[in-house]
């Protein structure tokens, strides 16, 4: 069970709703894969570093 409130966790959610949609898609080779959508290349993804999160 979770310690986070209903807010938190809500905009938590939201959150990783945004960020799935803009991961690159890859090949298990790693290369991109168009078809799958996102942004970007996948070995250029930098990850959550400039995502604020809430407290």
């Amino acid at each position: 069970m979770s310690d986070l409130s209903k807010d938190t966790e809500a905009k938590l959610e939201e959150i990783a709703a945004e960020r799935v949609e803009e991961l690159p898609g890859e090949t298990a080779l790693g290369h991109r894969d168009p078809a799958a959508g996102g942004e970007g290349e996948p070995q250029d993804w930098k990850g959550n570093e400039d995502v604020k999160l809430p407290e």
